[in-house]
Parts: C-alpha cells; structure tokens; sequence
C-alpha cells in the first residue's frame, strides 16, 4: 500500500518549535557573518600597517604603537579564524540537513534532529554521557512517545518511527526495538483511540506504525485493541461539499478506514487472534457496514475500491475460522440484517468490473454455508444461485489477456467451492436429509441444461483443483432422488464413462477421491445397466474396474485430510456393485478384496467420518462409520467373517 499522505495539521502543533529554530539559525548567520567580517578586517591591517600617520611616525607617543596593534590584531584574526572553523566544524544544521535527506524526514526533520540534539545535550551536562552516547533516533522517538508531557512530544516521537519504518534497509532493525518496549506499543494502541480533530496527524501516524507491527502482534497482551482499531473505520457515506476542509476531511477519514481494515487484516492472519474478535464490539458489524455498496459509483476511487476489497479480506477471514470460534462468527454474520443484501451486491452490481470483490464474496458465502441459518437465506436468494451457476458454467475464453483470465479462474474456483458446501450431504450420500435435497432442489432449479452440459465438460477440461470440486459438486446433486430435474441429471449420467476412464488412468489424491465418489454417487442413483453400458464404452472389464478399486485399497491404507473418504466410496460402490448382481461376489472374492476389506476395518481411521476437511477441521460427519458399512458389506458376509 502506498504511504498515506501526511496529514494537513502536521506543522499545527509544531509551530512554537519552528520559530525556535529559525531564530537560532538567524543567530547562527549573523555570528558567522560578524567572524567574516572581523577576519576581512584584521587581516586588511595587518597588512597595511597604516596604524599611524606618516608624519607622525617619529613621535616618542606612537613609537610602540606598530607592535601593539600588530599584536591586537593578530589575536583578533587567529581568535576570528578558530571561531570560524569550530562554527563550520562544529554546526550541526548542515549534517542535520544530510540527515533528514537521507532518512526522508523532510522538513520537519529538521525540528525532530534539533530537539535530538538538545536531549543529548541536556544528557551530557546532568552526566550521563553514556545514555546520550547510546541514545539513537529510535530510541529519541520512543522516549518522547512515552512521555507524559504534552501531545506534540508524543506526536514528534510516533511521527519520527513512522517515517523511519518508512526506510527498507533500516526497517527490521526499527521494528525489532520498537517490539523490545510494550509501552511503545501500548502507546501506539492508544494514540488510535483520540478523538479530537487536531489529533488526527498522530492517529495516523500511529496506525501506520500498528500496521508494520500487527503481523507479530497477539491481540490478547493489548486489550482493546481492537476497539481502538473499530474507532478508526468509519462506516457512514460521507458527503463531499464544495469546502475545501470538508474535503480534506473526508479524505482523512477514508485514509484512517483504510489503515484501520489494513491493520485488521494483518492481525487476523493469525488465527489465535480471531478469537478475540468474536467479543469485539460493534467489531464485525462495522466491517459489515463498510462493505455495504450502494451503487458502483460508490466505488470512484482507488481508495474506495481497496477499503471494501480489504474489508471483504477480513470478513473472509473471519467466517473461515476453524473451531467453536468460527461457528459463532458465523452465527454472528448471518444474523446481521445487512450481511447477506451486501454479498448480494457483488454478484449484480460488481459481477464484470470487479472479480476480485467477486472471489472473495463467493468465498463469504461458502463459509457462510456452513451455518444453517445462513444456507436457508442463500436457499431463498435464487440470483445469488444463478450467478454462481452462471460463473461455473462460463466459458474461459482463450483470446483474454493472461492476467483476466486467472482472475476469471479464481472466480470459478470461488463460485463451484460455494456451490459444493451449499449443497454438502448433511447425512449419507445414499439417503440425503431434507435439508440437503432442499439445497440440491435450489440449484437444479436455476441450472440450465446448457449450463450443465458445460460444468460436466470442464472434468477433463479443467485445472486439477477445479475438476476436484466440480466432480464433488456434481457428486452431491446426483444424490438427489426426485422425480424432477431429469434432464441436468441425465448429463452427469453421460459422463460416467469418462469418469471410469479417468480413474483407469493416472488419477490420485483428492482427484480420485472426487472421480470415484462421482462415480460411486452416479451408480447408486441409477441402476446396474447403466453401469454394465459404461463400463463397455469405456473399454473396462470387470476385472479391471475391481484389480482398480483394489490398488485404491493398497494405496491408500492410511487416509489423509487431503483425501478422508476414499476407502469409504470404494466400499460404497463395491456394496452397490454386489446388491446389483451378486456375480461381483465372486468375482471380489477371486481378487482376495475382503482380505483387503478386513485390513480396513483394522486400521479404520476418525478422520474417515468426515465428508470434507476445510482449514484442516472436519466437516459433514457421515452417520455411518467405515464399520458399519462394512459389516453390511456381502463381501464380508459370504466370507463368513465378523468384524
């Protein structure tokens, strides 16, 4: 983010000190100009020597007059020139100057280096030499913010550290002191907080510095924090007039609500602080306001558009909690009035002109759809739907610059992760809850055939991530089992071929999880012609597909997050497989699988109960455990084997 700029009343405050050093430089010109000027002169005697007239030369009165003023105004020019060289030598304004050039400190540098230089000096004459030695500029400015003695010192102090983080090759080492002293800190939390007009240079400065500092801060050693943070974002539209300070004040504001959403952002990176934000009043609701567009020319500045895209970053960031933490930021959120009418916003109003404020909505909503709350309200909002079909089903056109088109994937990306956790089962695939039918139902009813044909295409078409979520977005819509939506149901069906092929090939990890469960889904909801006809077109035997399930098995006997239910389809659909036509029984049993079923009952695994894994926490725990499917298993009964 580029520097804010500085604040109108930076000299405000500093008026007295600036007189100060004006007159004390006009001081310092005219002693130089009167040591000049007495060198000019001495040295214009001395080499005259015209002290006496001529025609008094002889006179007893001014025979020694010579050697005395020889004298005087040898002392004069010798005094004169070491005056002059200790003034040159010596006078700090030029290397003040240096200074302030170097480190960026303009022309206020200058009153901070003179007020330096006076604290050192005052060090020196009370006798501690070695605390003016070692005292450097960091440690001048965090001593003037910690002190209580009036309002300019402490800007004077934030200010100089401000500028100072400013400077890259010396910013570690200014962040490294600045961290060593907590007051420092403390102080800068609550420089945050002042309300005043006149106080507005020091709150920025103060968020700037906070800023650097927040990707290390833990929230829970400065309470209020963020309190003090909430009292920086202002939330109300304001109206710009023809008055210049009503302008400049705006612009302020904008300014500081940009610097208080970045400092969140920061903050929130770590997730230990995000539990503390869930008890931050007025917190949430003020970011949600911030995000609240009324029109596109809401948005007419570079300014504005980066306030509600970082806003959009921490509310992201909070509803992504992990835990206890995040269900009730949640359940926050979706009882906010506003929340969902702005996240609506973005998929109408901004859906061209700003995909990145689309991702990150679309984001929003997948986390939000984690609460049931939350998903009833997508449910209803049926242009919320259809939009992210829509962006799904997009075509990537191969003509658009690079940089639009990896915006135009990250969209998708975003819009198919919200479409699977809207419709995620709620319970087991095969016997789908209301709740989750009543999602599938929403989306079916605005997907267009067209639009499915599309979606079902981008499986081979796609980048691997896009093709997982897909493959479990369409996982959960075949779980629906009404009587409605055949056609778009048809067009999944189409595709089974091409996802036996696929699991044939060379596909692993979480890919093969989402193609066999794809797969699995496909086949329990329609019936064993369908699947004898797909495994011909695919050019599969039955061998084949069973010696695949069995490498699954082998592969994969310790499931990770990245992949939990991959032992639990392929039961799935070895079951399904063996209800159909109880020839695979024969035919698991010549390939030793309930030898390899048993194995999985033995190193059966939590993690396994777990539909999807989502910053690392399980989501959509199954019902039915990896033993209770197995102890169903034909398999397992026709070995006559107990679990």
């Amino acid at each position: 983010m580029k520097a804010m700029s500085e604040l109108p009343s930076g000299f405000a405050s500093g008026t007295s000190h600036c007189f100060r050093f004006l007159y004390s430089s006009l001081v310092e010109y005219m002693q130089l100009a009167a040591f000049i000027a007495c060198i000019v002169m001495s040295s214009l005697r001395l080499k005259r020597q015209d002290y006496v007239d001529a025609r008094n030369q002889e006179d007893d009165d001014h025979k020694n007059i010579r050697q005395s003023l020889n004298i005087f105004y040898a002392l004069v020019f010798s005094q004169c020139i070491l005056h002059f060289v200790t003034a040159i030598v010596a006078r700090p304004s030029e290397r003040m100057f240096v200074v302030c050039l170097k480190y960026k400190l303009d022309l206020w540098g200058l009153l901070a280096l003179t007020r330096y230089l006076q604290e050192c000096l005052l060090k020196c004459i009370s006798g501690d030499l070695r605390e003016a030695v070692n005292m450097d500029l960091v440690s001048f400015a965090k001593q003037m913010l910690n002190s209580n003695n009036s309002l300019d010192d402490q800007l004077l102090g934030i200010r100089i550290l401000d500028h100072l983080l400013r400077i890259k090759e010396h910013k570690a080492m200014v962040l490294t002191k600045i961290r060593s002293s907590l007051d420092t800190v403390e102080k800068a939390v609550y420089m945050l907080g002042l309300k005043k007009e006149v106080e507005q240079d020091t709150r920025g400065h103060a968020a700037r510095v906070l800023l650097e500092l927040a990707p290390d801060l833990q929230v829970e050693s400065f309470p209020g924090i963020f309190q003090s943070i909430s009292s920086l974002l202002i939330t109300h539209k304001a109206t710009i007039s023809g008055s210049v300070s009503n302008s400049i004040r705006v612009s302020i504001s904008k300014e500081l609500t940009l610097l208080g959403v970045d400092i969140l952002d920061k903050l929130l990176t770590n997730p230990e602080n995000r539990a503390e934000a869930k008890n931050a009043k007025n917190l949430l609701s003020k970011i949600l306001d911030i995000t609240n567009c009324k029109d596109e020319k809401t948005l007419d500045s570079n300014i504005d558009k980066m306030i509600v895209e970082n806003s959009l970053d921490v509310l992201r960031k909070l509803v992504s909690t992990a835990g206890e933490t995040g269900e009730e930021l949640r359940c926050q959120v979706s009882k906010n009035m506003h929340a969902m009418r702005n996240i609506r916003k973005f998929f109408i109003d901004y859906a061209e002109s700003q995909p990145a404020m689309l991702a990150q909505a679309a984001d929003i909503l997948a986390c939000l759809a984690l609460n049931d709350s939350a998903r009833k309200e997508i449910e209803r909002s049926h242009l919320i739907i259809w939009k992210l079909i829509s962006l799904l089903a997009e075509d990537s056109d191969e003509g658009q610059e690079s940089s639009v088109r990896v915006s135009a994937t990250g969209v998708r990306m975003s819009a198919v992760e919200a479409l699977v956790l809207l419709n995620a089962p709620i319970k087991e695939n095969a016997r789908i809850s209301a709740v989750n039918e009543r999602s599938i139902m929403a989306i079916l009813s605005e997907t267009k055939l067209e639009d499915m044909q599309r979606i079902v295409s981008t499986l081979s078409d796609e980048s691997a991530e896009h093709r997982i979520m897909v493959a479990k977005f369409l996982q959960n819509l075949r779980g629906y089992q009404g009587a409605h939506y055949g056609d778009q149901l048809e067009t999944v069906n189409k595709a089974l071929p091409k996802e036996m092929e696929a699991l044939m090939i060379k596909e692993q990890g979480k890919l093969l999880e989402s193609f066999i469960g794809l797969c699995m889904q496909t086949c329990t909801s329609g019936n064993a012609k369908q699947f004898t006809n797909a495994l011909r077109n695919a050019e599969i035997t039955n061998d084949m597909f069973v010696q695949m399930l069995r490498k699954i098995l082998e592969l994969y006997k310790s499931p990770t997050p990245d992949a939990p239910g991959i032992r639990r389809v392929v039961i799935q659909q070895m079951n399904w497989m063996m209800d159909m036509d109880s020839k695979y029984i024969n035919i698991f049993l010549r390939h030793e699988m309930d030898k390899a079923l048993k194995e999985v009952a033995q190193t059966a695994l939590k993690l396994e109960n777990y539909w999807f894994f989502r910053f690392d926490v399980g989501t959509f725990e199954h019902d039915e455990s990896i033993s209770s499917i197995l102890s169903i298993s034909p398999l397992m009964q026709a070995g006559g084997s107990g679990l």
